[in-house]
């Protein structure tokens, strides 16, 4: 029954129903998916945005909560290196001020001494500023004073009784933890806002309290912060504290209210805002009315007036105690407008693909069925013998009259005879079609530059590009027949096989590079596709091979491995190929003992004289000169390496002993020794080599370079143009050395304490009365004992740690001086003399730091002495003038010290503002003996003197000594004949005997 009643359906209903239902079906089930899809999609990303949100705030509290402890910190270091006085309460506030300036974020900054002294700055806004002093001095009151920018009085604003500063809660807090810590948050009493102050205490050397540093945070910063974030359209951030109080909020500027002109804090739980009111219950409910349970980054959903709330609580702690909650929170309406878009918008689709897909079906079903029907009606006529017939459209029951009609056209000639027809165009449009793919590729072949080739299963020639003849010189029918083989270098035979790869018998395109003969007898690099031409089994039948020149890429290649391991200005092995040298011959050192072989680390002497004064060309010239005499000096065996700028490295390959060694060393010294004519110019030049006998016992190649270029340095010390042999004291005299840096660094930075300061008296040799002294620098190391400052001194230069050393040697001696100034009423014009590092004297901040150890201390500039060496004269003479004028305008006097012992130029001595010239010591110690000594000493005194100088002579020993500079009219003198370099303490019992009644050697 339904088979016959299907039977009679039309053709285009059966095709129209089922395709509707099956896209209906699609696009049903799509849609549906899609917005399941999109709302997993907002879980995502608001869970995603809480997270970004929650980072940001966390990083910028981060930043916010630093700066007040490194306010601290910095006055706290300030205070310790003493370069801030505790007990001038003046240079504090300044000190207060201008880190006001510096650090806006804090509004803040004050100090309460161990007595109970009070002083501390304030902002104001609008450029006022606020002077807070307080304490006993006061009378226990406290008093506030506005001041302008650069802190004048404006007038006393407020004054409070009652004020005792060591119960202060931020001073108890500092005292009880003994380190940086956060107060209780309260109410400023500037403005109606809150406020956060964090301290820390300041102990003396023996652990003493001195007092406390201060600072006070506003956090309406915060809560102005939160406010600028885009969490998203109605989405919040706010801070709470684990007792559920608000510290900032996004949408409360003012998280708090005003009770009796004063901000009372709220809870989180009462806030005004609902959503953070909510919010608050909601984290109480979920941890049982315990914030302090709250330990990690959890994310909760909540309602709120019948719509869903995200939320995020961040836990933000620091190590000086704060312990506070970021609290994110989103509300899902933000991110549903696009989904409630999106469903709007697939609904509508859904329709318009159902319509879409109703249409289509229909108008396919015309399509289909339409010539169905014209083929039958087609057919019958074709039957009956009329062949000219228009195709018309009917139902599906003519589908029977076509297979009718299709029969009975099976059997008509006229039928075949048009199938024939049709097949012979056909034909013929193949044929032409073939043919003009067979012109395009001669021409393809004719013009090409690869070589194309097609050879035999096992690798003949058969078909040749015409490309060979220019890239190879052959015809090509000259090379039929021929296998590749016989055109291949004899080193690369083994790569010209392509029909015994493996990748070839599988199947598989191989390539391969090697060298090919030309007809003119000269090789080409070559690169060679190898393509297989298999048939139904996966035999190879041919294969087809495309080549190409690749000479300049392999020529550019093995230039760039070269130039990878050598020299590009003298061609020379560089460190790469020295490295790997040096490894085989430690292989073969351990694997052979009796095997031996040398390093020598050359290094030209004065070569930066040369690049200074006839310029860099030379400077190229002469290394290029050098590398080619070090090549003639040495053996075929031996390597001969630039390490880079003038340093060479040669390495003496399989000598018998240290003696060969030594030999091959003093050659290659001679060899260099030897003048060298570069530009018309003459140039003489020493090296200093370092030797080094390579052992079993070296592990790397690093550590014989190392070794060497120790042993050069020796060399250099010992006056250059030599050669010094590596032992194992000199590593291990290197490796003090650095030890003792690393000590010196240490010490600076953790225990400057340890640098003491010595005084030795300079003595007025015509009335013998106390003129100065001169302050020495000692350093009391934990293991080493007393250092002398010959050891760390060149080190300390060297590094440029002489720079903070000498400045805080120069504030303890003004600081000394000031203080015996103060003692002995006798005092008052004595002077202190401090030496200058050339790094000082040019560094460009020595005037401000003179400046302000002259006012921390308040010691008068005329009592300080600067001494520098002669050879600081003679580099950057303009610069060196021009600081020596500024000192002079301050009234600080200049030495000339060890004068004598190094170079100087007497046009340059009366330019410069010089007071004294101090003799050296290796003068003044051989008057007695050498009458050479003697008029030295004569001659600088007289020198000096007309000049309009004054004579200082250093390393008096005896009274001969006395008498001896006494008679050549020398101004002044200092030595152990007087007294030894003593401490401040002993220094200041020897000052108040020599004040009472001086007498040579009496007191010495």
């Amino acid at each position: 029954m339904f088979r016959s009643t299907f039977r009679h359906l039309p053709l285009r209903l059966l095709l129209v129903v089922p395709f509707v239902l099956q896209v209906t079906a699609a696009v049903g089930l799509t849609g549906w998916v899609s917005i399941r899809h999109g709302q997993q999609a907002v879980n995502d990303v608001a869970s995603q945005l809480r997270d970004s949100v929650s980072h940001r705030i966390q990083y910028q509290l981060e930043d916010f909560v630093t700066v007040p402890h490194l306010v601290n910190q910095l006055n706290h270091d300030a205070m310790v290196l003493g370069q801030l006085d505790p007990d001038d309460p003046d240079a504090l506030f300044r000190h207060f001020l201008q880190q006001a300036h510096t650090f806006e974020s804090v509004a803040s900054i004050f100090f309460g001494h161990a007595n109970g002294e009070f002083i501390g700055h304030g902002y104001l806004g609008s450029d006022q500023h606020q002077h807070m002093r307080g304490g006993p001095s006061l009378g226990g009151d406290i008093r506030f004073t506005v001041v302008d920018h650069d802190g004048q009085g404006l007038g006393v604003t407020n004054v409070a009784p009652g004020w005792v500063t060591q119960t202060r809660p931020w001073y108890l807090a500092a005292e009880q933890a003994g380190q940086p810590v956060w107060g209780e948050i309260f109410p400023y009493h500037a403005f109606p806002m809150l406020a956060v102050p964090t301290s820390m205490p300041v102990y003396g050397e023996n652990r003493e309290l001195i007092g406390v540093f201060g600072n006070n945070f506003f956090l309406p910063q915060i809560s102005d912060f939160l406010a600028d974030i885009q969490v998203s359209d109605r989405g919040q951030a706010y801070i709470i504290e684990r007792s559920g109080l608000l510290v900032a909020s996004s949408t409360l500027p003012q998280p708090y209210e005003i009770v009796d002109g004063q901000p009372r804090r709220l809870y989180s739980i009462t806030s005004p805002d609902p959503l953070i009111k909510a919010s608050s219950q909601f984290l109480m409910r979920a941890y049982g009315g315990m914030f302090e349970d709250v330990h990690t980054s959890t994310q909760f959903e909540f309602p709120l007036d019948g719509q869903r709330q995200f939320m995020q609580v961040v836990p933000f702690q620091d190590p000086q105690g704060l312990d506070w909650l970021i609290v994110v929170v989103m509300p899902e309406s933000d991110f549903m407008a696009q989904i409630e878009a999106n469903k709007r918008n697939t609904i509508a689709l859904c329709a318009l693909a159902l319509a879409v897909a109703i249409a289509s079906g229909l108008v396919t079903s015309r399509w289909i069925v339409g010539p169905i029907q014209a083929f039958s009606q087609a057919s019958q006529a074709i039957a009956r013998g009329d062949l000219d017939q228009q195709v018309s459209h009917t139902g599906l029951k003519e589908l029977e009259g076509l297979a009718l009609a299709f029969n009975t056209m099976a059997v008509r000639l006229e039928s075949s005879f048009n199938a024939l027809r049709r097949s012979k165009v056909e034909l013929e449009i193949a044929n032409a079609e073939i043919n003009q793919q067979a012109e395009v590729f001669r021409l393809i072949a004719e013009n090409m530059s690869d070589l194309v080739c097609l050879h035999t299963a096992t690798g003949e020639y058969v078909y040749v590009s015409p490309s060979a003849e220019w890239l190879l010189g052959y015809p090509p029918r000259a090379l039929f027949g021929k296998h590749p083989c016989e055109l291949v270098h004899p080193a690369d035979q083994s790569l010209c096989h392509p029909e015994q790869s493996p990748q070839v018998l599988a199947g598989v395109t191989s390539v391969v590079t090697y060298r090919m003969r030309h007809q003119l007898g000269h090789y080409i690099w070559v690169e060679t596709f190898t393509r297989p031409i298999l048939d139904d089994n996966g035999t190879v039948l041919q294969l087809q091979t495309a080549a190409r020149d690749v000479t300049e890429t392999m020529r550019m290649r093995r230039q760039l491995e070269h130039d990878a391991f050598h020299d590009s200005l003298t061609g020379l092995p560089n460190r790469k190929l020295l490295e790997q040298r040096l490894d085989l011959s430690l292989r073969r050192t351990w694997a052979h003992p009796s095997y031996q072989f040398a390093l020598l680390f050359i290094d030209l002497d004065r070569f930066k004289v040369i690049n200074d004064s006839l310029g860099h060309l030379i400077g190229d010239e002469l290394l290029i000169e050098m590398a080619s005499r070090l090549q003639s000096a040495v053996r075929p065996s031996d390597m001969v390496v630039r390490l880079g700028g003038d340093e060479f490295i040669v390495l003496l390959d399989d000598i018998c002993d240290k003696d060969a060694a030594i030999r091959h060393t003093k050659r290659i010294l001679a060899a260099l020794r030897q003048p060298l004519q570069l530009s018309s110019h003459e140039i003489y030049i020493t090296v200093s080599i370092g030797l080094v006998l390579g052992t079993a016992e070296h592990q790397a190649a690093d550590d014989l370079v190392r070794d060497a270029d120790i042993a050069m340095y020796r060399a250099k010390a010992n006056g250059r143009d030599n050669f010094a042999v590596f032992d194992s004291s000199m590593h291990q005299r290197a490796m003090d050395r650095m030890s003792l840096e690393t000590d010196l660094r240490r010490t600076l930075l953790d225990n400057p304490q340890n640098f003491e300061v010595y005084y030795q008296p300079i003595i007025d040799l015509r009335t013998l009365a106390i003129q100065g002294f001169e302050a020495l620098v000692r350093w009391r190391h934990p293991q080493r004992g007393l250092v002398s400052p010959a050891e760390f001194i060149p080190i300390a230069e060297e590094t440029g740690l002489i720079v903070p050393l000498s400045q805080s040697l120069m504030a303890v001696a003004c600081h000394q001086l000031k203080q015996w100034q103060t003692t002995f009423p006798q005092a008052q014009n004595l002077t202190v003399s401090i030496n200058l590092s050339p790094l000082q004297l040019h560094d460009v901040g020595l005037l401000e730091d003179v400046d302000r150890i002259l006012q921390t201390t308040g010691l008068p500039p005329k009592s300080l002495v600067l001494e520098i060496t002669e050879g600081m004269l003679i580099g950057n003479v303009d610069e060196t003038l021009a600081v020596l004028q500024a000192l002079q305008k301050r009234s600080i006097a200049i030495s000339i010290d060890d004068f004598g012992t190094g170079y100087s130029s007497l046009s340059y001595l009366y330019k410069f503002p010089i007071d004294h010239l101090k003799i050296d010591r290796s003068f003044v110690s051989q008057m007695q003996s050498s009458p050479h000594h003697r008029k030295i000493v004569a001659t600088i005194v007289t020198l000096a003197h007309q000049l309009g100088f004054q004579a200082i002579a250093e390393g008096i020993e005896t009274q001969d000594q006395v008498s001896t500079l006494k008679m050549l009219q020398c101004d002044y003198g200092q030595g152990y004949w007087f007294s030894h370099p003593q401490p401040a303490a002993d220094m200041e019992v020897w000052i108040g005997k020599a004040l009472a009644h001086y007498r040579p050697g009496s007191v010495a």
